[in-house]
This record gives structure tokens, sequence and C-alpha cells, in this order.
């Protein structure tokens, strides 16, 4: 059961809980902490299996447990969340082999994804890039005839069903390369939260040249809160996200080049550690406010990633200096040397010498742990620079 922590909001709690949601963020306890309940372990392969949920509305009862952040010092750890995230609404029932989906069509609007069809047929001359950047090679997905729509979703792994918010943008032609942003929300939050926001403010901005995956974490416990987050216990969250890339590319046409991936606080978490595990599949990440605790780092590779890191230089929930030690993981990844020099925005600095390519870029804004309520433009900007 998910408990919303709505008991006892003080003035400053209910402002912050206000801001967060107009930035398509959930309430986020103090996230440089332990949790305490155990999680599925999904390990590192996966037999994915999808479907379409054939409700249009949320969840019954609230899907977001809010408050203000606990006081007091930070531990560290990483425990396990709890059962999967569910969905009030009745599944088609999954298929089983390789991932397939059932299509729901209608009925996604409440929650913020486009709808409008795909057009299919088959590549001719190859896909071409949906606009910035140079390319990269396409997925299979590329000229598939049965092209991914937008909606809500659920895809086995290993035995946890998850659920995610696939947003298609509504010109999707299936012989065109399109970005893939994954926005991951923070403790407490969920999916449909970062779509009502508009994908940290991402879409808007992003002339339909990207699909948008917005994912629900699993439920557990941190600094004695319940709530959906990314503990990754065992792999498992990164296992999620491996079936989705695997179902994506092959029904979409996705810029193999072109893979993102941006969140707030135990989003950031998130980010953070597909930065030091799937570098060599992601071309950028921009975390914020998170650091390297939540999620873990599992640094199998010394790939670089580019990396925009985003922090107040106040926040004493997850402390600013355990995200200036993330961000200085990268730095040392992409080779770059300790001096810095203006960026743009003018609160960020952009580390020199970094590998061709690959940047670290760190923007410390004026404020606690809260989303930057500028940070869409200089993330977008970042990614789309690619």
């Amino acid at each position: 059961m998910r408990t919303a922590l709505a008991i006892g909001y003080s003035p400053f709690a209910l402002s912050l809980w206000v801001l967060c949601t107009s930035c398509g963020t959930g309430s986020d306890s103090n996230a440089d902490t332990s949790n305490d309940s155990g999680a599925s372990d999904a390990g590192d392969t996966t037999t994915a299996t999808t479907t379409g949920l054939t409700s249009a509305g949320p969840t019954s009862g609230s899907n977001v447990a809010t408050g203000s952040p606990t006081t007091g010092s930070p531990t560290t750890g990483v425990g396990g969340g709890g059962g999967p995230s569910t969905t009030a609404a009745a599944s088609g029932g999954p298929t089983t082999g390789s991932s397939a989906v059932s299509s729901t069509g209608a009925g996604m609007t409440d929650i913020g994804a486009a709808s409008g069809g795909a057009t299919s047929g088959s590549t001719i001359g190859g896909p071409t890039t949906g606009g910035g950047g140079s390319g990269g090679p396409g997925s299979p997905g590329c000229g598939s005839e049965t092209p991914l729509e937008s909606g809500t979703f659920t895809i086995d792994v290993d035995g946890t069903e998850r659920t995610y918010i696939l947003d298609v943008p509504a010109s999707y032609d299936t012989n065109q390369l399109y970005r893939l942003v994954f926005t991951w929300h923070p403790l407490g939050g969920s999916a449909e939260q970062v779509v009502t926001g508009g994908y940290y403010g991402l879409k808007a901005i992003s002339d339909e040249t990207a699909i948008f995956v917005s994912p629900d974490g699993l439920v557990g416990t941190a600094a004695g809160f319940e709530g959906q987050g990314w503990y990754n216990t065992g792999g498992g969250d990164i296992a999620f996200l491996k079936a989705m890339l695997d179902h994506f590319n092959q029904n979409a046409c996705i810029d193999q080049d072109r893979i993102f991936s941006t969140g707030f606080s135990f989003g950031g978490m998130m980010s953070n550690a597909i930065g030091c595990e799937l570098a060599d599949v992601f071309r950028a990440i921009a975390p914020m406010s998170g650091n390297l605790q939540g999620s873990g780092c599992k640094d199998t590779s010394d790939h670089p990633i580019a990396y925009l890191g985003i922090h107040g230089d106040n926040d004493t929930f997850v402390t600013t200096d355990s995200g200036r030690l993330a961000r200085d993981l990268f730095v040392e990844r992409n080779h770059c040397q300790a001096q810095t020099e203006p960026s743009e925005p003018s609160i960020c600095v952009a580390y020199t010498g970094c590998d061709e390519g690959y940047p670290v870029r760190w923007c410390e804004f004026s404020g606690g742990h809260v989303p930057w309520s500028d940070a869409a433009e200089p993330v977008w900007s970042f990614f789309s620079q690619f």
C-alpha cells in the first residue's frame, strides 16, 4: 500500500509541494537515505512482455506521496522497494514470448499523453533524422508497419509487472529517427505526475523530435517514508530500463546515438546510475538534485557520457556536496580538467579539456531541495546539441 504523506504540512512544505507539482515532480523526502523494505530482484537479464492498459483514468487513490522532506542527518546505503506499482486498469493479459504491445488507442489524453497515430510503411533509403544533431544508426523498429503509440503500458520484467507512460509525437513518421528521452520521478512521485508536468518541461520545446518515456518506480521505504522510487535492488530498475529499451528499439525508429535520461532527486539518482552503467547506450544524462546513493553506481564501463548536473547550493536533503561528488565521477570519466569556464545560463560552468563530444557542465542555483524553475531550456539545449 502506498502511503500519502499529507499529514502535518507546514506552509513551507506546502509551497514546496506546489512548486514540485508544477515542475512535474513529487515531494521527495531526504534521498541521502537508506530504505528498508524488500524489492523484487529483477536481475540483469529479462524476458519482457508488454500490455496496454485499457483504463484512461489514474489509479484509485493518490499515487503521489506528499509531505515535507525529513530533517536530520542523512544516512547512506541502499535498501529495497516493495511490490510493483499497479494501475487500476484492466489488462488484456500479457502475451508470452517476445515483447508485444496490446494497443489501447483512446483514453490517454487525461494523463497528458499525446494521441495520434503513426504512419506505417517500409523504409525507403533509410530513416531521416528528426531535427538537430547529425543523427546515428536507426533501431530495428524503423519502417515498422505496427509502430508504437502513446499510452500507459505494463511490461513484465522477470515476473514483476512494471508500468510506464509513453509519449510518441503526433506527427510520428516511421521512417524518421527520433530521440528517446527517459524522465524519472522523485521519491513518492509517479509517472503520471511527470507527464502532467510536461516531462520536466521538455516536451513543449522538443518540436516533436523526441519520444518521451515516464516510468513508475517500485514502492519502498526511505527515511521512514513509503513511496515509489528507484531503489534498484539487485539491479531491478536497470533491468526494467533494459526491457523498455529493447521493446522500443524493436518497435519504434530510435536514433541509437541520441538516447537521454533526466529526473529530479531520486530521478536524478537513477540518471546517475544509468551514466555509471549504460554510458555506452545513453548519449547524455541530466540529473537534477541527485547523487550516487539511492540507485547506486555500478561502474562497469569507463565509456564517457555527456553530463549536465543541476543542484541547489543549499540542499540539505540530497546534499549539495553529494551532488558534487557525483559530478566529479563524470569529470574524471570524461578526462576533464579541474578548471571550469563560464557557460550559459550564467549560473552554469563548463569543465575544460573533456573528451571530444563528452562535455561536463554544472549548474548550481540558489536554493534547497527543489526543482530549478529554469531547468527545461538548459537541459533540452544540452541534449539537442547531439
